[in-house]
């Protein structure tokens, strides 16, 4: 009981009430802000999952109705707070990014200033790269809208460059989407202090789509652009056994004859994540869904966690195959790639299964599940790495150049999807190419 009392001894003293207090509207202002600052303290503890408004009133040194007069619930706290660390770092970066200079020190100044923030204030700089994903969906608006004014400085230094090419919102967008997943990985792996370091090899990167493209851009774009093989028809190439989409109910008559109890178990999971959200599962509705008992399920799993990782484990084993094998089948690495990215965008099209499992209720299974986020992304970097990309396209990427362009092509991927262009996927294979080769043999 004494640590559980020290873990929520309040951040702040309360407010003096009395004639030589605080105005009304100042004192209002201060509670919000000192309940912001107890979400930053609590998330860093613990995760935002485990935070209670019960800590949150404690550490805010608040009353619980005092909460409720400023945010409705503990999410709406904790989007608030991200707003206001986003405000903050807009405005640091801008400053810095107005200073005289041509357009490359501008953008210099400008990720220098964000890199440094992160590293200083770690714990602010965690909830805002980290911990938001764990809202899935809820935070997309959220992360978007704290993306644009960076965007809009991205967009400027190209705008008044002298560089030949111009450069598309989509490239901009996932050039901002790679920093933060930059950052993202410095903060999880509790590094941040490298982030200073990274930021002449970004914004070299960043400026490389302002180059015409090499060949080797050419050969990856002009194969993403060619509609890939049908993976269905491919699979069913086998013999006489059906091939049972992750659309099949997990109950249905086919499901049993053909699949395990754990694989049936596995389907559900997915289905009722899709169907429901993470946060609503449970082990009821998975067995349910799989039409087996709940002793079933717990001889084939200790917790609905294991199922639902088991199920995006397969369906992004899955979605891999696709792109390795279409890589396999060009001559070369530039159309490899090129091929690659589009039957992976077919694959995420043709899917809404794994498209939602992937793009938006993954994260919100806690540190596991980004983990294993974190090695889908991992897998498509080993393509850009030394050990695949060929030695004649120049100096090789950075490990920080790779991991930009990953978390940038999966940014764009998910922001496509959340506005309803799911199906349209395929048709951004060539850009999606472009941001994958065009940096090679630039400056990094």
């Amino acid at each position: 009981m004494a640590s559980e009392s020290a873990s929520t001894e309040p951040l702040f003293p309360r407010l003096a009430g009395g004639p030589s207090g605080m105005s009304p509207e100042a004192v209002a202002r201060h509670q919000k802000g000192r309940l912001e600052g107890a979400m930053v303290e609590a998330v860093t503890r613990h995760g935002l999952a485990s935070t209670t408004l019960r800590e949150l009133v404690a550490l805010a040194g608040v009353s619980k109705s005092t909460f409720y007069q400023h945010f409705s619930s503990k999410q709406e706290c904790f989007l608030s707070t991200f707003d206001a660390i986003v405000q903050e770092a807009s405005r640091q970066v801008g400053e810095a990014y107005l200073r005289p200079g041509d357009f490359r020190e501008k953008l210099t100044a400008g990720l220098s200033a964000f890199m440094e923030l992160a590293a200083r204030e770690r714990a602010a700089a965690s909830l805002v790269a980290v911990e938001s994903l764990t809202l899935g969906a809820a935070g997309i608006e959220h992360r978007e809208r704290a993306s644009r004014d960076f965007e809009l400085l991205i967009q400027q230094s190209f705008d008044h460059s002298d560089l030949p090419r111009e450069v598309s919102p989509l490239t901009v967008r996932a050039i901002v989407a790679g920093i933060r997943g930059v950052t993202y990985r410095e903060l999880r792996t509790g590094e941040p202090e490298r982030l200073p370091g990274m930021v002449e090899p970004l914004v070299g990167w960043a400026l490389s789509y302002g180059q015409p493209d090499s060949e080797a851009t050419r050969r990856a774009v002009e194969a993403a652009g060619r509609p890939g093989a049908p993976a269905a028809a491919e699979a069913a190439g086998n013999g006489d056994e059906p091939v049972l989409t992750w659309d099949e109910p997990p109950d249905s008559r086919l499901s049993r004859r053909h699949l395990t109890q754990r694989q049936r178990i596995v389907r559900a999971a997915a289905r009722v994540v899709v169907e429901k959200g993470y946060e609503t599962l449970s082990i009821p509705a998975i067995s349910g869904a799989a039409g087996v008992s709940n002793q079933t399920f717990y001889e084939n799993f200790s917790s609905k966690r294991e199922a639902f990782l088991e199920a995006f484990a397969a369906l992004g084993a899955e979605a891999l195959g696709q792109a390795a094998a279409a890589f396999d089948r060009e001559p070369e690495w530039a159309a490899g790639i090129g091929a690659a990215l589009r039957a992976l965008l077919e694959h995420i099209a043709a899917s809404p299964l794994f498209a939602q499992l992937a793009f938006f209720e993954l994260p919100t299974a806690g540190p596991t599940a980004l983990d294993q986020a974190d090695a889908i992304l991992d897998s498509f970097t080993a393509y850009l790495g030394p050990s695949v990309a060929p030695a004649e396209l120049g100096a090789p990427l950075s490990p920080t150049v790779q991991a930009a362009i990953a978390s940038g092509i999966w940014a764009a991927i998910q922001h496509e999807i959340a506005h309803g262009r799911r199906v349209a996927l395929p048709q951004l294979a060539p850009e999606a190419a472009r941001l994958a080769v065009a940096p090679f043999g630039a400056a990094q």
